[in-house]
């Protein structure tokens, strides 16, 4: 084992050094025959595949879609086999379990999450780096490769040829040379790309893939030598060393991207990159049992290296808990940013169990190794099952090009999955105990206690499952109804112009104040109005250290909106019912600020910043609740109750024969053609047309 670790640390750091430093001239030379052993050397094969951009990521995470229902399907079988042993009897006779477990794990690690994350990491990498990775049909290629033996092994896991344990076996080698051409592709294209700086994400993608490389081809010296302590290191390595770094490095990906916040602290980035790769996961405690109860030392090092492994978990869930700070509404908007939050919390969570159960197991004892168990049911669907999930929700319709296609679903699948995942994680804590309790008492009368809490886990479970089938419909929609990006109404909303007087400012206090990466900031001057639109606002150098920014009164933007849908209404002949129903997302017979902003933004009526939907739904809002129900929305559609917030349409004209109808707002001129006895249905331009024709 010390000579495996060697290998390993060799392996990151030689990356860590060939990524940043390069290796000279020899770097060419590399990248040559890694070019033509995936584009060249498959001839005919690699030519199936597109070599567009995404379509690698594209296709990895396709696979591992498919491999989502699946993997929980045979899993819910599984739990539900540890209540009932003799349910499959009558459609399969004597089933073996341990070979349905080895299935499930081998669907749910390699299949699942293993073709998810690493189609997630091509994904970041071609947004990261603004261009399509160096050989997209070459590791496209190797997809099918994966996912061809993933299915030649879920098949042999029911046979005399099955795994010899679920975590280690020589045929997980295979999945070696894959790794190995992944990584390949990665590194070519970083070096095709001359990048001179990588972010938290990129370095963790790299690193981990590298310790998968290890990881699987360890397999070969577990055949050889059969040694336990080879397949504890191997779930070690696996588990801790590249399914939690490529979770974190998902997460890193998506909430800032989401929240347009930048990572709020590079040192805690760091640490996390560095300490998660030189230290022992606490999870997978169980598959040591027995190694250290006769090596004290053994024992100690171990301790301290897993406790040293909360270091690295604990600063990655704090920086991207700072990092939400202020956007925390980004976590109801996007199911993606509340799956990886989510994910991150349990990471640290599942971590502590899992340290306690590691030093039982580690000390001889093992009295908590049922729970190690259960934290690693918990990493496995708690945190990598979210992660994956966000990375198919947010970055598979990206790498496709097409917007999600409904958010209800979504929503509801991520529920699903995620009361599933921390529900059936804490049947299994419990039905530890109660399996604990029966075997030191010897009663049997906790038995029954014991079938309760074993039938829960599998109960539990069952939403995950549910939820699964949910995101492949939603999936399905979205593949055959999504629109393309950039072809919807929905546009991000963000403050695009910002114009500052002379005086100190902050970073930090900008990026607080609404700016993100790419606000064009005016020193000293104002930017055009026609530049400004919705997002103009202006600041005082006395207003640098507080937190007021005056944020002017727009036009054409709340003011109009009632009178944008009242036009809609006329127009596509419905009833306020009607455009209540298509605002109304959760048909909960009540609107969210979000739900009123997302529908006129898909009714394609405006686009408005979130003050200005604050304050349209303030000014609707009769009851205080504050949400806009039907009879509110009925009421502002009624000329005297029109609240004067919104709409200010006592204009007062005089008789003036120099006036410009044409600069007045359309409250104005059905004002204008009322007083005048001139029909004031229809939309501006055919008002503004009768008032012209009158005066003519």
């Amino acid at each position: 084992m010390a000579i495996g670790t060697v290998i390993y640390f060799l392996i990151i750091i030689g990356l860590f050094f060939g990524v940043s430093k390069g290796v000279g001239s020899f770097s060419g030379t590399l990248r040559g025959i890694t070019f033509f052993s995936m584009e060249k050397a498959p001839v005919g094969l690699v030519d199936l595949f597109s070599k567009s951009k995404g379509s690698a990521a594209k296709t990895w995470m396709s696979f591992g879609l498919f491999w989502m229902p699946v993997a929980a399907t045979l899993t819910f079988i599984n739990l539900w086999l540890g209540y009932d042993s003799t349910a499959l009897m009558s459609a399969f006779g004597d089933f073996d379990q341990e070979k349905l477990a080895s299935a499930a794990y081998i669907t749910t690690f390699w299949g699942f999450l293993g073709m998810t994350l690493i189609g997630a990491g091509f994904h970041i990498q071609n947004r990261m780096l603004g261009s399509k990775v160096s050989s997209e049909a070459g590791a496209s290629m190797f997809s099918l490769f994966w996912f061809l033996i993933t299915f030649l092994l879920v098949i042999l896991s029911f046979t005399s040829y099955a795994p010899h344990t679920t975590h280690a076996s020589a045929y997980f080698a295979a999945y070696g040379m894959l790794a190995l051409g992944v990584l390949a592709v990665h590194l070519m294209t970083i070096h095709d790309n001359k990048v001179s700086e990588m972010n938290a994400s990129s370095w963790l993608i790299i690193l981990s893939l590298g310790a998968l490389v290890y990881g699987s081809f360890s397999n070969v010296c577990y055949f050889l030598s059969g040694s336990e302590e080879v397949a504890w290191n191997i779930s070690k390595a696996l588990h801790g060393w590249w399914l939690i770094p490529m979770s974190m490095a998902i997460a890193l990906y998506i909430i800032p991207k989401s929240t347009g916040n930048v990572l709020w602290s590079k040192l805690l980035s760091v640490t996390g990159i560095i300490m998660i790769f030189f230290t022992l996961t606490p999870f997978t405690s169980y598959t040591g049992q027995g190694l250290g109860s006769d090596d004290n030392i053994l024992t100690i090092q171990i301790a301290l290296w897993s406790t040293l492994a909360l270091i690295p978990i604990f600063a990655t869930t704090f920086n991207l808990i700072a990092t939400m700070k202020g956007r925390w509404e980004s976590m109801v908007e996007s199911t993606s940013t509340a799956s990886s939050m989510v994910a991150m919390i349990l990471l640290s969570l599942g971590a502590i169990g899992g340290l306690f159960a590691s030093i039982s197991t580690f000390g001889g004892d093992a009295s908590l190794a049922g729970i190690g168990a259960s934290m690693d049911h918990l990493l496995l669907w708690g945190v990598g099952g979210l992660v994956a999930f966000a990375a198919l929700n947010s970055m598979l319709p990206e790498s496709m090009q097409l917007e999600n296609y409904e958010r209800t679903r979504q929503r509801l699948a991520f529920w699903f999955v995620t009361i599933g995942a921390i529900g059936s994680s804490l049947m299994a804590v419990m039905n530890n105990f109660v399996n604990n309790a029966v075997i030191e008492t010897g009663y049997l009368a906790t038995v029954g206690a014991q079938e309760d809490t074993s039938v829960m886990v599998a109960v539990m479970f069952y939403f995950i499952t549910i939820g699964t089938f949910i995101a492949v419909h939603q999936f399905i929609l979205t593949r055959s109804r999504g629109q393309p990006l950039g072809t919807s109404s929905v546009e991000n909303i963000g403050i695009q112009n910002f114009s500052l007087m002379s005086g100190t400012y902050t970073i930090r206090g900008l990026l607080g104040k609404g700016l993100s990466l790419d606000t064009e900031i005016y020193v000293n001057e104002e930017a055009p109005e026609e530049e400004i639109g919705e997002t103009k606002i202006r600041v005082s150098a006395g207003l640098h250290d507080t937190d007021g920014v005056e944020i002017p009164e727009l036009a054409d933007t709340a003011d109009d909106i009632l009178w944008e849908l009242s036009d809609y209404l006329k127009e596509n002949n419905l009833k306020i019912f009607d455009i209540f129903k298509q605002l109304d997302e959760d048909s909960s017979m009540t609107l969210t600020a979000y739900e009123f902003r997302e529908g006129l933004n898909k009714l394609g009526l405006a686009n408005l910043p979130p003050h200005e939907v604050d304050r349209l739904v303030t000014a609707l809002d009769i009851n205080g609740d504050g949400m806009i129900d039907l009879p509110e929305l009925g009421l502002a559609f009624t000329k005297d109750m029109m609240p004067a917030k919104i709409i200010e349409k006592e204009v007062k004209l005089e008789e003036d024969e120099d006036i410009d109808l044409s600069k007045l707002k359309k409250a104005a001129l059905v004002e204008i053609a009322k007083e005048r006895g001139i029909d004031s249905n229809g939309t501006k331009k055919d008002i503004l047309e009768r008032l012209n024709s009158e005066e003519e």
